[in-house]
């Protein structure tokens, strides 16, 4: 078990803060030789400037660092293949990602659609169309890499990692949601849109994600929503205060986010995805052959 307990150690301290030197570094190369438009706050560690790309870009070499660190502790400490940690299966099924990614974007979109239709108020078109287009260029190669180390972590790696420790399924969802939730209070949202109904939601999405994973065998479909996801919120909708900002088509006004709308809209949508999984993948056969949760 200490294996687990030094892994994670190490894999998050190089991944947070070894995968922050890029930027750190063109941090402070902003402070020496001058880039016209373009500043540095080494406190925020944010670029601004003309354009975002540069700090999308930068931002996401973290995950990229992670990502190699986290291949190959996974060979140093257990001398694991990575695809044990990601899936049942033979080989990763990318087409079910390409499905979990297909069906999340059709649940965004008609919701979307039905705001500008109605209510387009909370919405505020940005037009900034080269930017978007450099980061959709950027995003399309770094955010799958960002998704697929989230998800083979928490889902995949910590998921087996406790399962060594505890018999109930729900207790290990429990468990590897509160750690997705919680690490999440890095960044800027929580603070801006309300700690307690962010983390909620990070806290549903993270136990939605682990349910999928438990009862489809693989981070595939969890990997393809987290996809989708991210994309969404960097191309298509975006937040004023977000983690790592971008050039998103439309950005939404509404600061506040109300605990129990929230709640219910997420249960809703987790419910309706499930059952689309389950349909598809005939899960419910599956479940007959599971010990009780």
């Amino acid at each position: 078990w200490w294996t687990w307990i030094v892994f994670t150690v190490i894999f998050i301290i190089v991944w947070q803060v070894v995968g922050s030197l890029p930027l750190v570094g063109f941090c402070w190369l902003l402070k020496i030789v001058r880039v016209a438009g373009y500043s540095c706050s080494l406190e925020e560690l944010v670029i601004t400037g003309p354009s975002k790309a540069p700090n999308f870009l930068l931002m996401h070499t973290a995950f990229l660092i992670g990502a190699a660190s986290f291949y190959f502790f996974l060979k140093i400490l257990h001398n694991k293949n990575l695809l044990k940690v990601l899936t049942e299966r033979i080989r990763f099924d990318y087409k079910r990602s390409l499905f979990g990614l297909s069906i999340f974007f059709l649940f965004a979109v008609i919701p979307l659609a039905a705001t500008l239709l109605t209510d387009s108020s909370e919405l505020k078109l940005r037009g900034d169309i080269p930017d978007l287009l450099l980061i959709t260029l950027i995003a399309l190669i770094f955010v799958p890499i960002q998704a697929g180390l989230e998800e083979a972590f928490f889902r995949g790696y910590l998921l087996q990692g406790f399962s060594l420790l505890f018999k109930s399924r729900v207790l290990i969802l429990i468990i590897t949601s509160l750690l997705f939730a919680f690490l999440h209070l890095m960044n800027p949202e929580p603070w801006s849109y309300g700690v307690g109904t962010y983390l909620i939601s990070v806290f549903l999405v993270g136990m939605f994600m682990g349910l999928i994973t438990l009862i489809d065998g693989g981070i595939e479909l969890a990997v393809g929503i987290h996809i989708a996801n991210n994309l969404w919120v960097h191309l298509i909708v975006g937040l004023e205060d977000s983690a790592i900002p971008s050039s998103s088509l439309f950005i939404t006004t509404n600061q506040n986010l109300d605990m129990v709308p929230t709640i219910i809209f997420s249960m809703s949508q987790y419910t309706l995805l499930t059952l689309v999984f389950a349909f598809k993948y005939k899960w419910f056969d599956k479940l007959k052959k599971y010990a009780p949760l």
